[in-house]
């Protein structure tokens, strides 16, 4: 498939004018001429199947490009024409290439006499690799992504590099390559090692390549919109293959064709949260058969003090704790047990570093010996990342590390620089050979201004705390889909290719080693991301051309425009308002304007009117499918919000109850609206609930009732994030706002957004909230709250003034049954933290 749009990215490529490593061979290398082969594939007596698949994959892009197909033979058959040496074997020993002498990773594409040698460091795996371009879903043998390939990597460069071939994505479209019956190169030899070590753009999938094409797209896989760009993506596969069982073979192994071609993979090192395991192991006795093969026995001791019920954290100054920790880094180390067999949930494996990360909260230990490691911070409450537990936290991993090394010296453990404790530490020094998985979690971001600056600070701070330390990153392109998914709204595309460009190089700069993915792409940020990972030094202005030239052919430069003119309006700061807005409102409301959708509305005709070729329309329909149908579907759905009415209540006055819950005249409560929406949406909820709301001068009484099964209510030990109800509270429609939440124990927590310095999420130490949880109905669970006026809000509200609230049923998966959580709302429109939309309460 030839476009007249690849000119320019393809001048040179077949001459190969592309200088990188060691000496230069002035000769040229017909290898096929006038439809004709002129070469031949040389792989050894027994190829790894790193080699195997490097042949075929030489193979099949000479054929797209030439017609012509080069024969694949044994190193001990006679060669016909040029010798394409593939792999280690005698032939490429015998001129003294020798893959022992070769780096991790590290690869060869040399030009001899009459001879081009593809080699590097591959896994001793043999089996035989099945390869069927024709019946994908028969293919089997693919090499992992974490097992040496080396003569894969010097495979593709070389088609990249002298051949003009590009993998922009999986899709039927996605590969790019010119046209002609002649290919003739001449060539400087390669000798390198990807730019990063770790590579990791299936992360948070569980390198599972058929989920590839959902992670990086806007539509949710399974939607609508995601099946209708899937059918334009994959028409022949569809036909080939109409039974959904074996068309999710063929698209498993073809993405994960896409993801080798892309370099994804190297040295696995990965950290995740490690010890919910031990609540398994030392705390309960799953009623799960399978975790409770785990169970060992009850140790307390090991587990956060001063909280009800089950801990949230472990006690990160217990000797018990730090002990077994130690243990089971040597019984992983010495092969006795593997991630899955010590409890964690993500089962690492060797070669990975053993993990050593706490719980996803900051519900840390209260016990004095734990409470004297705390560090305030100015930071506190401004951004994400702090401190504040920093200290502590890592004078435990000081400690792990100190016991395994007592036996195991030259073993380490591996841990994350992580919201609460992403600072380096202030009070002690970090054990040089503890590995740090830092998590900028503004990566995607670059216009939350004092959250991406100080996460940019950080990642400055992590490579000058210790030049020798191993640092990986874990980069969240996740956002801002998984938020708006959760939200149940369409985001404006997160696109920021131009920050992936400065990031890369940075990281690179400062030394970091490689990065998992929290989240991918999409397309553009994918193939971009991709790139840099391999070679963070090529230019962000070439690989852009390549993209849209390789896709658009005739209407790339519109698509291009369009590109830009998203990810300027996305990534520009001047976009953004001061005070806090977010959801759908800052996605429509501020990003996606009704001028702006139809200047990239206007854009997306011009490319649509210039494409010429078949492949080109497609392209640009993909495109409209993909990424304009979702953004039009988000903007409509943000007009039909803001018509949507907004429900109001007015609080009758009762007798004084002075807040005691049992002797406020329920009766007289006026009851709110029967109507609950799913997710903060337009859509009903499919579950029943009630509220009533009253005052007398002194409290505001709220009584909410939820219809279900209360054994399968689940309190957690600050509220969130289980089985709860949040009251949101404002003086008016927007930041600030108070949050109120109760759960099934009838534990309150308060919260303040917004009303010093735009913080949130400020604890509220004497918030004056009463609670009372009934859950002895045994299909019927009953809260009653008393909040005081006065407190309610910032200057309070007094009886005859107005105040704005919306109230939000988190649901536990236990309850839902689909492992996620469920969210219910009074207002429609309006979920967890959207001020916009909030009731209007008139006390009487």
């Amino acid at each position: 498939m030839f476009d007249k749009g690849l000119v320019k990215m393809l001048v040179g490529a077949l001459s190969a004018l592309i200088a990188s490593g060691s000496a230069s061979i002035a000769e040229r290398y017909g290898l096929v001429e006038n439809g004709e082969p002129g070469a031949s594939i040389i792989l050894a007596k027994q190829p790894t199947r790193a080699a195997q698949l490097a042949a075929f994959e030489i193979q099949r892009h000479v054929r797209l490009i030439t017609g012509a197909t080069i024969p694949i033979q044994g190193e001990s058959e006679e060669a016909r024409g040029i010798q394409i040496l593939i792999g280690e074997s005698e032939k490429t020993r015998a001129n003294r290439l020798n893959t022992q002498e070769l780096k991790p990773q590290e690869y060869v594409v040399q030009f001899l006499p009459r001879a081009i040698m593809m080699v590097g460091r591959d896994a001793p795996q043999f089996d035989e690799v099945i390869y069927d371009m024709e019946n994908p879903a028969a293919m089997k043998g693919l090499p992992g992504f974490w097992e040496e390939q080396g003569t894969l990597y010097a495979a593709y460069d070389f088609l990249e590099k002298f051949c003009g071939v590009r993998w922009v994505n999986p899709t039927e479209l996605g590969t790019v390559h010119p046209e002609a019956k002649t290919l003739t190169i001449t060539g400087r030899s390669i000798r390198r090692q990807p730019g990063f070590e770790y590579r990791d753009a299936l992360g948070a999938t569980g390198d599972n390549p058929a989920r590839y094409d959902s992670y990086v797209s806007l539509w949710p896989g399974g939607s609508g919109g995601f099946k209708a760009w899937d059918a334009a993506a994959y028409p022949k596969l569809h036909e080939q293959y109409p039974q959904a069982g074996t068309y999710e073979a063929a698209r498993r192994n073809l993405a994960h064709l896409f993801l080798l071609r892309s370099r994804n993979g190297g040295n696995i090192q990965r950290c995740n949260h490690s010890l919910y395991g031990y609540y398994q192991r030392f705390w309960e006795k799953s009623k799960d058969p399978n975790a409770a093969k785990l169970f060992v026995e009850k140790k307390p001791d090991m587990f956060a003090k001063g909280y009800e019920g089950e801990p949230p954290q472990m006690c990160y100054t217990s000797r018990e704790l730090i002990e077994q920790l130690a243990q089971d880094a040597r019984d992983y180390y010495d092969g006795k047990k593997t991630g899955g067999d010590l409890g964690i949930f993500w089962q690492p494996n060797l070669p990975n570093l053993f993990p050593v990360e706490p719980m996803d909260n900051s519900s840390f230990c209260k016990c004095d010996a734990c409470q004297a490691w705390l560090t305030k911070t100015s930071q506190e409450g401004k951004v994400y990342s702090t401190g504040m537990y920093s200290d502590y936290f890592f004078n435990f991993i000081n400690e792990v590390q100190k016991e395994l090394k007592k036996t195991h010296p030259d073993k380490n453990i591996m841990t994350l620089a992580y919201a609460s404790h992403a600072y380096p530490p202030t009070r002690l020094k970090l054990d040089p050979g503890v590995a740090v998985q830092f998590c900028f979690a503004c990566n995607r971001a670059p216009a939350s201004g004092e959250n991406y600056a100080n996460e940019m600070k950080l990642l400055k701070a992590w490579a000058d705390e210790g030049a020798d330390r191993p640092l990986y990153l874990w980069l969240y392109y996740t956002f801002p889909v998984e938020t708006a998914r959760n939200g149940k709204y369409h985001c404006f595309p997160g696109f920021f290719a131009h920050t992936v460009d400065k990031q890369m190089k940075l990281f690179h700069k400062l030394g970091y080693r490689g990065m998992f993915h929290c989240g991918y792409g999409q397309d553009v940020e994918a193939y971009v991301t991709f790139k840099l990972m391999d070679d963070p030094g090529q230019k962000i202005e070439k690989l852009l051309d390549e993209y849209f030239s390789g896709l658009y052919g005739a209407a790339a430069k519109p698509m291009e425009e369009l590109y830009a003119a998203m990810e300027k309006v996305y990534t520009d700061p001047r976009n953004y308002p001061k005070e806090r807005v977010s959801g759908a409102q800052l996605s429509w409301g501020c990003l996606g304007t009704e001028e702006r959708m139809a200047q990239f509305e206007r854009l997306l005709q011009q490319a649509k009117s210039l494409a010429k070729t078949d492949r080109e329309k497609r392209n640009v329909e993909l495109f409209e499918l993909g990424t304009w149908s979702y953004m039009t579907a988000g903007r409509q759905k943000f007009v039909d919000r803001q018509k949507a009415p907004i429900p109001s209540a007015k609080a009758p006055r009762v007798p004084d109850a002075s807040g005691v819950l049992n002797y406020v005249q329920w009766e007289k409560a006026a009851a709110l609206d029967e109507r609950w929406y799913d997710r903060g949406g337009a859509e009903p909820s499919a579950r029943k609930f009630e509220g009533r709301v009253a005052h007398d001068g002194k409290y505001l009484y709220l009584e909410l009732t939820d219809d279900c099964d209360t054994s399968k209510l689940v309190s957690s030990a600050m509220v969130f994030p289980y089985d709860d109800w949040e009251v949101f509270v404002a003086a008016q429609r927007a930041v600030p706002y108070r949050q109120y939440a109760v759960g099934p124990s009838g534990l309150i927590t308060a919260l303040a957004h917004g009303e010093i310095n735009f913080r949130m999420n400020v604890p509220i130490e004497d918030h004056g909230v009463k609670a009372m949880s009934d859950t002895s109905n045994p299909k019927k669970w009953v809260t009653r709250m008393a909040i005081p006026l006065q407190q309610a809000i910032p200057g309070g509200v007094n009886p005859g003034e107005k105040a704005y609230m919306n109230i939000i049923r988190v649901t536990g998966p236990a309850l839902t049954g689909t492992g996620g959580l469920g969210i219910d709302t009074w207002v429609s429109y309006c979920t967890v933290h959207e001020a916009d939309r909030l009731a209007e309460i008139l006390l009487e």
